[in-house]
Order: C-alpha cells, then structure tokens, then sequence
C-alpha cells in the first residue's frame, strides 16, 4: 500500500498545478467555435453567390464562389472533426519518442519499465478527471467530476467538525498543514474568476489543481499520486484521502507493483494530465 512510502512529520506546500491555466481556456474555447462557425457560414454564403451566379448565367463568378465553397466546406469538415474529438476514452502515448528524446526518466519512461502505461486523455478542461479515472471502468469524466463535488462537501463537513481537536486526538499521520490548503481551496474565491474551488469542481470543463488529490482517493478508495513529467512526486494521499508526504519525492525509487491498485496522475507543462494503466489493461471506459 502506498503506507510504505517514506513519511516525514511535515509536508511542504501542496502542489495546485491546473490542467487548463485561467487565463488560457476561455480562449481556445472561443478559437475553436470562431473555426467552426465563420468556416461554415463562408461555405454557406458563397454556396448561395454560386447558385445566384449560375442562375444568372455569370458562370466564371460562379466558378469563384464555387471554388471559395469547396475550400470553406473542407476547413469546417476540418475544425469539426479536430475538436468534436470528445471520446473519453485514454490512448497511450508513444513512449519510443521519450526514449528518443533522452527522457530517460520520464514518467512514462519509469511506469513503462514497471509495466505500466501512460495514457494521454482530452484537454477539455476534464483532463485531471479523464486522466483520474484511466484505469476505472464504470466512470467518465462529467460524472466523475459531481462525484468529487459530493467528496468535496462531505469532507468539508468533517474538516470543520473535527480540526479545532488538540494533537492528541488528531490521527499522528495527518497532515493538518496540507489539509489546511485544501480547506482554504474549496472554500475560499482563488484562481476561479470568482468562485470557490467547490464550486469549480462542479463546473463542467473548469481546470482543476491537484490540491484535490485527497478527494480521488476517498471518491476511489484508492492512493492516488500525483507527479510531474521527469518523475518528481507531486502530492499522494492514501486510501482514505489523507495526505501523506514524502521523503523521496522520485517516482523512480518507488516500487509501483508494490504499491497494487492504485492512480496515478501525470501533470505536464502544468497545464494538462494523463493518467496511468497497466500496459495490458483492457478499457472498457465509457465514453460521456
């Protein structure tokens, strides 16, 4: 279990890398719809001057617009058919190209030689839950999001039940500082264009921060470890949603087998996931 991971007393601050930066996703969002839109209403106006034209015998203008139609129809076939790709289900990346690249210990590098896959999932704004949910038959991202937001209350009611307890009464292996974090997160106006951090999670296609690591692993029932490109631990929490800090914060000196059913997330760039299987996992995640 991930109980074996060195543990030390204290933890530093907890990693809150998003999948979609602020400032970033409304405007791809817009791009992507002014593609589609202005494509499509190109091909439609100039399909309507091309039957005018030929109507009124202008058969060279009809040729024009009919032209500027078949370009415009084949860039709206284009803008649809690259972002309509709303498929949750994760496919694995091409780990030959991180060897090549001398990414020697790179994540995928390292759960590649332990029998393990990274997998690469949409960037719709529901990578952290796509990339969550890789190896969990049953879930798709939208629904696994409104899982985590029930997570998220309930675990609010039980912090502000019990965080006033002295350390006595205080289980020795929480982490109270890191909790804290998560407290402030889902309750406080950051990063959010105004909302709280519960509130983003129930937003369909917000970006997330891997402060909620915690709340996988209650929703899962799982430990789930979040970690960067080269291999570095992000954060873990164990099966209960407890965070538990590291000393040896390489994913490479990790005994992943040892570790059984478990999630991994990987944060890239600090703007987008992907998740983790076993190499030989048949998917059978339904698409949503």
């Amino acid at each position: 279990m991930i109980q074996t991971l060195p543990i030390t007393s204290s933890c530093g601050s907890v990693d809150q890398s998003g999948d979609i930066p602020q400032t970033e996703q409304p405007q791809v969002s817009w791009k992507r719809w002014a593609v589609r839109l202005l494509s499509t209403a190109a091909a439609i106006v100039s399909a309507a001057f091309a039957l005018s034209a030929i109507f009124a015998g202008l058969f060279t203008t009809a040729a024009v617009f009919g032209t500027i139609t078949v370009v415009s129809t084949v860039c709206a076939i284009a803008a649809f058919s690259q972002n309509s790709n709303t498929s949750t289900s994760p496919h694995n990346i091409d780990i030959s190209s991180e060897i090549a690249a001398g990414q020697t210990e790179s994540t995928p590098k390292i759960v590649y030689d332990q029998g393990y896959e990274v997998v690469d999932v949409p960037g719709d704004g529901n990578c952290f839950f796509h990339a969550a949910t890789a190896q969990c038959p049953g879930w798709n991202a939208h629904t696994f999001r409104q899982r985590i937001h029930e997570e998220a209350r309930q675990w609010l009611h039980e912090y502000e039940t019990n965080r006033y307890l002295s350390l006595n009464e205080y289980e020795s292996w929480r982490d109270p500082v890191a909790e804290e974090d998560l407290y402030s997160y889902l309750t406080e106006r950051v990063d959010h264009s105004g909302i709280t951090g519960l509130d983003a999670i129930s937003r369909n296609g917000v970006w997330m921060y891997t402060v909620i690591t915690p709340l996988v692993a209650r929703a899962l029932k799982k430990p789930v470890i979040t970690v960067n490109h080269t291999g570095t631990i992000l954060n873990a929490a164990n099966a209960r949603g407890f965070y538990l800090p590291t000393t040896d914060h390489q994913l490479k000196n990790l005994d992943l087998n040892a570790l059984e059913d478990f999630v991994l997330i990987e944060n890239i760039n600090n703007n987008h996931f992907r998740g983790c299987r076993k190499r030989n996992f048949r998917d059978f995640h339904r698409s949503g």
